[in-house]
């Protein structure tokens, strides 16, 4: 295949040596920023020779036009150099756009076909509710102390978690509870999710459970096994710290029901040894298993998205069907999607055997694959200083965040969910005359989207905290 890339002057080294390897012509347009191209700067090149020409992902134009005046293909490329490679080694495998860059297409196109992958899976245990386990790790999420909640409360928890990914909602219940407020939740719950558990030691609540609907039985040991006589045909959870305690305990919960799934228990503080549990567990037993990977996640200050995306691809090497989590805490909110998109990525990698990346979705939040710095070439250099505060005599502004970033002046609180349309409304109320005045705001409101984003604390004139990342790491606090 004959392809053509075209760029801009400032990029042209660097998409130079790209081309040299995949063995591309380049035509260097005009003008020195390439997403400025246009069809005017092809409109009078002989492109007869190419099979197809790549401008860059971010040119904007009628290229279809151009290209059946040319009777040649002329598709976007890539938003950025640095993707060209990943373009152009999937070139035969993929129809580029005249309108979607190619570096989106090709994620949206490898999701699409990883996802399809994934459920097209037909195996299957049994089915907990509507929820079929077997194929994709199935994700639990637990609402700590639901009989607290409010109805309003529960129904916005649970419509919350299912949004994020969860299959299984899990009434976590309290040690001290009323049996009305049990048989309260699990009655509005029952209408909500498509299959539901609850989470208890205790005999009656479990009766009250299964009375009203629940499809799963939570933590069932050698302590509570009373309650087996209410399961009927309930899944049940089975726990215990010792495998062949375990597998006692499941031959004698599948007198009472078919539908039994082993949890070794993951520690926080023997995570490796809670780990060889289950591993021997499985070795031993081809029954559905279930992690708690809430148990690590909540219990350790680092961020959940590496931990639970590691967690997740060790659970699909043991052979895991349920993952177990909540989001009871501030730092581990996001849990449950960052769980679902592991599902996926432990799958196909197992699946395909390939590592988990490339796969359309990722987990990266704050570092990139491949980072991307454009290069100028610097004149007339002015070294940065501060300047004097003045007030801006139209008054001063209140910035916060809730569920949207609030920036309050006398005149007008605007509400909104980005810095630009804030600020664009600011500036189109005349709430600011100062430059300075002007800068400041957009440089404050560009950091509460940020934390609004990140679900991160803002507090006006204070820097947004990124722990390691901030000038005040751990190398340099000593």
């Amino acid at each position: 295949m004959k392809i053509l890339l075209v760029t801009g002057r400032i990029a042209e080294k660097e998409v130079r040596k790209i081309a040299e390897k995949y063995d591309c012509d380049v035509y260097v347009a005009d003008v020195d920023v390439a997403s400025f191209i246009t069809p005017k700067h092809l409109e009078n090149l002989d492109l007869s020779k190419y099979d197809i020409v790549i401008v860059p992902g971010s040119a904007s134009g009628d290229w279809k036009k151009l290209e059946k005046e040319k009777g040649v293909k002329i598709r976007l490329g890539t938003i950025h150099y640095t993707d060209l490679p990943l373009l152009l080694e999937n070139i035969d495998e993929i129809e580029l756009s005249h309108k979607i860059p190619a570096c989106k297409l090709i994620s949206i196109n490898k999701a699409e076909e990883n996802i399809k992958l994934v459920d097209s899976l037909d195996e299957c245990y049994f089915h907990i509710g509507n929820v079929k386990i077997g194929g994709r790790m199935k994700i639990v999420a637990e609402i700590v102390d639901a009989t607290k909640l409010d109805n309003d409360s529960l129904i916005d928890k649970i419509e919350y978690y299912t949004e994020s990914g969860a299959d299984i909602i899990d009434l976590g219940i309290p040690l001290e509870f009323d049996l009305r407020d049990v048989e309260r939740v699990v009655k509005v719950a029952r209408d909500c999710c498509d299959a539901l558990s609850i989470d208890t030691f205790n005999r009656k609540v479990v009766e009250v459970g299964v009375k009203h609907g629940v499809d799963m039985i939570m933590s069932v040991s050698k302590e509570n096994l009373d309650c087996l006589e209410f399961v009927g045909d309930k899944a049940v959870v089975v726990v215990d710290r010792d495998v062949n305690n375990l597998l006692k305990l499941v031959e004698k919960v599948e007198k009472y029901t078919e539908k039994v799934i082993a949890d070794p228990l993951l520690e926080p503080l023997n995570v490796f040894d809670s780990l060889m549990r289950y591993y021997e567990f499985r070795r031993r037993s081809d029954i559905p298993l279930l992690m708690g990977v809430a148990n690590v996640t909540e219990l350790m200050d680092a961020d959940s998205i590496g931990i639970n995306a590691l967690l997740a691809y060790i659970a699909e090497e043991i052979g895991c069907q349920i993952l177990f989590t909540t989001e009871a805490s501030d730092k581990t909110r996001g849990s449950v999607r960052e769980l679902k998109v592991a599902t996926y990525m432990a799958k196909v990698s197992k699946l395909k055997r390939v590592p988990p990346k490339d796969l359309g979705f990722d987990l990266l939040v704050f570092k990139e694959k491949r980072v991307r710095r454009d290069r100028f070439e610097a004149k007339k250099i002015v070294e940065a200083k501060p300047s004097e505060f003045v007030r801006d005599p139209m008054g001063d502004f209140r910035i916060w965040i809730d569920d949207k970033i609030y920036c309050q002046h006398e005149k007008a609180t605007i509400v909104g969910n980005n810095a630009k349309d804030i600020l664009d409304t600011v500036i189109r109320l005349g709430l600011v005359s100062r430059l300075d005045h002007a800068g400041y705001l957009g440089r404050e409101l560009k950091k509460a989207e940020i934390a609004l984003k990140l679900g991160k604390s803002y507090v006006q004139d204070e820097e947004l905290n990124f722990g390691i990342y901030s000038k005040k790491s751990i190398k340099n606090s000593t």
